[in-house]
């Protein structure tokens, strides 16, 4: 008997599922605390490249957006179980993802960058020979100065506990630059035209949305995106959060297929 009731309610939750795709829409989870990629407003309110991206996507395909919270690790889970039909939160694909997970293709290469002054003389690499550059400690633009620094002769480099301090000091000249995440520099910069990025420093990674293996949604959004990228709306919200267009030949501007895993 209690098997049957266990089999009952199953069935009833498959029926409700299959009732909200029938409604039209798409279930997006996302860790709230990720700007500029997605975060909540003072009223509540999800925001974001990636929130602006799943909306858009969403409604190519002529279905509504709900959002929910959730933690990072609990992303893919949820996608997993089907909980939630998509997950955003700047998650990189990579083959061990693609064996349990399927993605979009990506719409944002996370590259590493120096982040300096606009009129400093530092154009590659090798111009931060002898120069002092700054870190956030703990995060990759640590990692990538101390394992370059003898690479391209860098003469010292500073920890910081916070973005903003190491860019109140590139700002004031006390250092040459900044080592660090592409977005998060793009993003804190946007309101201080006086600094610039002088070197990026490609990395392979890239984001994408992600879903539960071979989700049925992800070949209609994945040619939303790639229509999104045709006709400059993912340029357009590139520009919206973090003030610059796109470089050409980046995963924002050019149409992929969905990745597989290798």
């Amino acid at each position: 008997m209690f098997k049957k009731i266990a089999l009952t309610a199953a069935a009833a939750l498959s029926l409700m599922v299959s009732s909200a795709f029938a409604e039209g829409k798409l279930v997006v989870g996302a860790y709230a605390a990720n700007p500029p990629w997605e975060f909540k407003n003072e009223s509540g309110t999800f925001e974001g490249f990636e929130v602006d991206v799943a909306t858009e996507a969403a409604k190519r395909v002529g279905m509504d957006v709900e959002f929910q919270a959730l933690g990072f690790q609990a992303l893919f889970a949820a996608t997993s179980s089907g909980r939630i039909d998509f997950a955003i939160s700047s998650i990189s694909i990579n083959n061990d993802r693609l064996k349990t997970q399927s993605f979009t293709q990506p719409y944002y290469d996370s590259d590493g960058t120096i982040v300096g002054k606009a009129d400093s003389t530092v154009k590659t690499l090798e111009d931060l020979k002898g120069k002092v550059i700054g870190v956030v400690a703990a995060t990759t633009g640590e990692a990538w100065a101390k394992e370059n620094a003898e690479k391209y002769g860098i003469a010292e480099i500073k920890s910081y506990a916070a973005q903003q301090d190491l860019l109140l000091d590139v700002q004031n000249g006390r250092i040459e630059g900044g080592a660090g995440e592409l977005a998060g520099f793009q993003y804190a910069i946007q309101k201080v035209p006086s600094l610039k990025i002088l070197v990026r420093i490609p990395t392979g990674e890239r984001f994408a949305m992600m879903a539960k293996k071979d989700h049925e949604f992800l070949p209609k959004i994945n040619d939303a995106i790639s229509a999104m990228k045709t006709d400059g709306t993912l340029a357009a919200i590139h520009k919206k959060w973090f003030g610059v267009e796109p470089d050409a030949g980046t995963s924002t501007v050019t149409a992929m297929p969905i990745p597989a895993a290798q």
